[in-house]
């Protein structure tokens, strides 16, 4: 019989007592408001902080359940620091439960991505609303995008082919017969929906933005997943997605997550940091900064060659996500690679992306050779506060799929899917633990032994 360590012990059992000396007689009556999020808080800054208390003061949330990206991310990167340490810089920012997106799902596309975390959040059968942060919001109109795209009515869709016989990359053949719909449809002044009206112009500057497009897919999710999650976007307040400047944050001019990591390849003083990081949570991403536990892309240089080296062509058509065209470019450069990111901009073109390239190399480094699951049917908890046991009460009472706390359990609680699809992901965190210790130092300490946070 494996031996537990003292956390793993610790935290089952706060867990079981936390569910368990719950009295559900005292529920009688009363309505538990939960919002959901899907993030990957890489790392988490005061932007998201915000997003978390606007949940709870704005829209009313009791609770607050995150859905997170684990040690690979959706930008096709390790993530900056270890999903544990990012939950509890969550919980310490207001988060009541963090959960772990699969690793499939974490390292997917936008589609792939929405459609893992609406999944998870909406299996636990107690999540009212899902908030999101895109630079439109308005949730109205994201919404009816939204049911363009699940309809594909045949104008539409004929708009589409089009494009893509020109030669356009889909985001842009999609983008472009989107406009090119509603341009029609507002010349032949039909609405859509339920009357809400959309303007070409709208379409372009929503269709331009990486959160509005990310948005769009949430809802897109909740609309063929049929769920009863409600969608309600934030207006995003502060730098642009990919932008790096962090000269002008102040006040409710919010930080972006790609400006912090940047800062970070150049600047290890903590104190640097702390215009952009919670205050309650600064010690942690402090300490971590410390103790040098942090990633950046060019971990990746070596293994990521290294394993591209094992890799033939048929080997390659084994990725679902990678194109033909992107195979063959890989093929044709692979002897003039240096690092991940020089690579990732010799293999990009007008119609491969470079964070779609960026997303098959890693899948390439975590041999994952499955599509992200449209089904999550387990929920991977990575952190929770003590006094949300009406929440982890309730949820125990609602949820269609098992709640996994002890990752040595999984054996015992996961059927086949869901048990291929965690060991996956651990065997991913185990890779992302080997190249954070190589860069500490520290002992390796595997996906098994690592028990979730606890917020007191």
């Amino acid at each position: 019989m494996e031996k537990r360590s003292a956390g793993q012990v610790y935290a089952a059992h706060i867990l079981v007592m936390l569910c368990v000396e719950f009295n559900f007689s005292e529920m009688a009556g009363f309505y538990m408001k939960v919002v959901g999020i899907i993030a990957e808080y890489n790392p988490f800054h005061r932007g998201h902080e915000y997003q978390i208390r606007y949940a709870k003061e704005t829209l009313g949330a009791d609770y607050v359940i995150v859905a997170t990206s684990g040690d690979f991310v959706q930008r096709g990167a390790p993530a900056l620091m270890p999903k544990h340490l990012r939950a509890e810089m969550a919980l310490l920012g207001g988060a009541d439960l963090v959960l772990e997106l699969p690793v499939q799902v974490s390292t997917a596309s936008a589609e792939g991505f929405a459609a893992g975390g609406v999944s998870l959040l909406d299996g636990l059968g107690i999540v009212d609303e899902l908030c999101f942060g895109s630079e439109c919001g308005d949730t109205e109109i994201l919404m009816e995008t939204a049911r363009i795209l699940v309809a594909e009515p045949p104008v539409y869709r004929d708009f589409l082919q089009k494009n893509l016989r020109e030669g356009m990359s889909f985001p842009l053949a999609r983008s472009r017969a989107l406009t090119s719909y509603v341009t029609k449809s507002a010349i032949s002044d039909v609405s859509f929906g339920d009357g809400h009206f959309i303007f070409p112009e709208q379409m372009d500057s929503i269709l331009s933005s990486p959160n509005n497009i990310l948005s769009i897919e949430y809802c897109k999710a909740l609309l063929r997943q049929n769920s009863s999650i409600r969608p309600h976007a934030l207006l995003r307040k502060g730098s642009g997605y990919h932008d790096s400047d962090l000269s002008d944050i102040s006040g409710d001019f919010f930080p972006s997550a790609s400006g912090i990591r940047k800062l970070l390849s150049t600047e290890r003083d903590a104190m640097a940091f702390s215009r952009f990081i919670p205050a309650a949570a600064f010690p942690v991403f402090s300490s971590a900064l410390e103790k040098k536990c942090w990633l950046l892309e060019t971990a990746l240089d070596l293994p990521l060659h290294y394993k591209l080296l094992l890799e033939t062509e048929e080997s390659l058509h084994q990725y679902p996500d990678l194109s033909d065209a992107l195979i063959r470019r890989i093929l044709k450069y692979l002897n003039q690679y240096e690092s991940f990111s020089q690579f990732a901009d010799l293999l990009k073109t007008r119609d491969i992306t470079r964070s779609a390239i960026c997303r098959g190399l890693v899948r390439i480094f975590l041999d994952l050779k499955e599509k992200a699951p449209g089904h999550i049917p387990y929920a991977r908890v990575l952190g929770f506060r003590k006094d949300s046991a009406p929440l982890l009460g309730q949820i125990k009472k609602s949820t269609s799929i098992p709640m996994l706390t002890k990752a040595a359990d999984a054996s015992s609680i996961l059927n086949k899917d869901g048990l291929g699809i965690f060991n996956q992901t651990c065997e991913a965190s185990n890779l992302y633990e080997m190249l954070l210790c190589r860069k500490t130092g520290q002992p390796f300490v595997h996906e098994f032994q690592k028990p979730p946070r606890i917020i007191l």
